[in-house]
């Protein structure tokens, strides 16, 4: 597996040639990598501790619940769950909607967040 760095650090460098294109993209997601680093970027926000439609929260993550959601990517056979709707007050007294997703699908949000943001942002890592 190649280090989250170099990956991102690659498509960066190919979205300053306007001729390149990209092609299968899909495949580092398979990179369990990626969602460790995901993972530490989404790890110390408050609302992870906020169970989605499945139950479960951060509180439970193991590298083996990582495992098997890239082996659902692989096999294509990945469905991320509906969000949890819940209305929070809003200072003129009514309610706004806000959607809370599972804890798996943000990891993989995050993950594509990542290739998004290192190709039309041309954000990279520190090694």
């Amino acid at each position: 597996m190649r280090n989250p760095a170099q990956v991102l650090n690659a498509l960066c460098e190919h979205s300053k040639d306007s001729g390149y294109r990209y092609a299968r993209l899909y495949r580092i997601l398979f990179n369990e990598e990626m969602f460790f680093v995901a993972y530490q970027r989404k790890y110390a926000n408050q609302g992870n501790m906020t169970p989605g439609t499945d139950g479960r929260t951060i509180d439970r993550m193991s590298i083996d619940r990582i495992q098997k959601l890239v082996a659902s990517l692989r096999d294509e056979s990945y469905q991320p769950h509906p969000a949890r709707r819940v209305y929070i007050p809003k200072k003129n007294g009514k309610k706004r909607p806000l959607g809370i997703p599972s804890f798996e699908d943000k990891l993989v949000q995050e993950v594509a967040h990542m290739i998004l943001e290192a190709i039309y942002e041309c954000i990279t890592m520190e090694n």
